[in-house]
C-alpha cells in the first residue's frame, strides 16, 4: 500500500513544547508516511533538532499564506497537520486534504475553526470547542515523554555550575515566563532562606532573570540546554508552578528521573495529575518552602516510582497515525 503523505506546519520562532512535539512526531511518524515540514527560516533551533531525513520547506515571514499552497499544490498530502494558531490560519481548507491541528495554546475560532479535525490535551480545551460550536472532529489524547540518554554526569554538571556538593537542588525547567510561574518559585526560595539548597531554573528568555543569579549564590540561572536530561539528573526535587498549560511536558519529564515533585495543579493537569503521588500546591500563590520541607517525609525520598505508562511516546503517536486513518477512512 502506497505511503500517505503528511504535511506538518509550524511557524513558531522558538523552541518549546509546541516545537519538540513536533519534532518527537516526524521522527515517529516518518516510518509509516512520506512525511513533510514547513517551518519558519528564521526558527534555526527547530531545524537543529528535526531529523534530518525529514524534507524541511523553509519559509520567510512575507507572503506565507502563498508560499505554503504552493507547498501543499506540488506535493498534494493526504493530510497537512498544523501546529499553533499562526501557522493554522494561514492553511486553506480543501476538498484534496484534511486539515487538523494540534491545539498547543487556547483556542481562538477565527484560527481553527476552518479545520476538519483537532487534537486536544485536556478537558477544559474539550469544553471550549463544544461551548463555541466547533464544528471539526474533537480528539483528546495526552501528550508523552522523550528524552535523550544522558551523556554528562552529575558531578560534572554540578561542578560546572559551581554547586557544592553537599548541596540539594531544586530544579525546574521550562521557558521565563509568567505563565509558567518561576517568578513565583523565585520568590519562595528567596523567602525560604533553605540552608544547603541550591534552586536552578532553565529555560529560554532567561536573561532578564540573571540578576537573582547575580545577588543569590545558590541561584542558578540558564537558558536553553542541548541535552535536558543531564539537568533533571541533578534535580533532587522538581517544582513545577506553572498558573495554567495545555498539558505540562516537563512535569512528566521529572517524573520520568523517579524525583520528588512540587506542583501547581491547573487546567492542562488536573485531568491527570490526582492520578500520581506528586505534593500539590495552591495554583498562582507564592508557596511557604519552609513549612513543606519541614518534616515533609514525601521531599526526604531518594527514589519515586510513577507509572508513565498513559504518556508513553510510541503509544501516543500511534493514537495519532490511527486519527489520521479515521479522518481519511483507510
Amino acid at each position: 500500500m502506497k505511503k500517505k503523505k503528511i504535511i506538518h506546519v509550524i511557524l513558531s520562532n522558538g523552541f518549546a513544547g509546541s516545537e519538540k512535539y513536533v519534532c518527537d512526531l516526524l521522527e515517529f511518524q516518518k516510518k509509516y508516511f512520506n512525511v513533510y515540514v514547513v517551518i519558519s527560516n528564521k526558527n534555526f533551533m527547530i531545524k537543529k533538532f528535526l531529523d534530518k531525513k525529514i524534507r524541511v520547506f523553509q519559509i520567510n515571514s512575507f507572503f506565507q499564506r502563498i508560499r505554503i499552497k504552493k507547498i501543499i499544490n506540488k506535493l498534494n498530502p493526504d493530510i497537512v497537520h498544523t501546529h499553533l494558531g499562526e501557522a493554522t490560519k494561514k492553511v486553506d481548507n480543501s476538498l484534496k486534504y484534511i486539515l487538523i491541528s494540534t491545539l498547543h495554546m487556547n483556542y481562538k475560532k477565527k484560527d481553527y475553526q476552518h479545520t476538519d479535525a483537532l487534537i486536544v490535551s485536556n478537558s477544559s480545551q474539550q469544553n471550549v470547542l463544544k461551548k463555541e460550536g466547533y464544528k471539526g472532529k474533537i480528539f483528546k489524547m495526552n501528550l508523552w515523554v522523550k528524552l535523550p540518554r544522558i551523556n554528562i554526569s552529575k558531578s560534572i554538571i554540578k561542578k560546572n555550575l559551581k554547586i557544592p556538593k553537599n548541596h540539594k537542588i531544586i530544579g525546574s525547567i521550562g521557558r521565563f515566563h509568567p505563565q509558567k510561574g518561576f517568578d513565583l518559585i523565585l520568590k519562595s526560595f528567596l523567602l525560604s532562606k533553605l540552608k544547603e539548597t541550591s534552586l536552578v531554573l532553565i529555560g529560554n528568555d532567561h536573561k532578564k532573570f540573571k540578576y537573582f543569579e547575580e545577588n543569590n549564590k545558590n541561584i542558578r540561572i540558564l537558558g536553553h540546554v542541548e541535552n535536558q536530561s543531564n539537568y533533571y539528573n541533578i534535580f533532587d526535587i522538581g517544582i513545577f508552578m506553572s498558573r495554567w498549560e495545555t498539558f505540562g511536558y516537563t512535569l512528566i519529564e521529572a517524573m520520568n528521573f523517579k524525583i520528588p515533585i512540587i506542583s501547581s495543579v491547573h487546567v492542562g493537569n488536573k485531568d491527570w495529575l490526582k492520578f500520581f503521588n506528586v505534593l500539590k500546591v495552591t495554583n498562582g500563590k507564592i508557596a511557604n518552602f519552609n513549612k513543606i520541607f519541614k518534616n515533609n517525609e514525601y521531599l526526604k525520598k531518594k527514589i519515586i516510582n510513577y507509572d508513565l505508562e498513559m504518556f508513553n511516546y510510541k503509544k501516543n503517536c500511534l493514537i495519532i497515525n490511527n486519527i489520521y486513518k479515521k479522518l481519511l477512512r483507510v
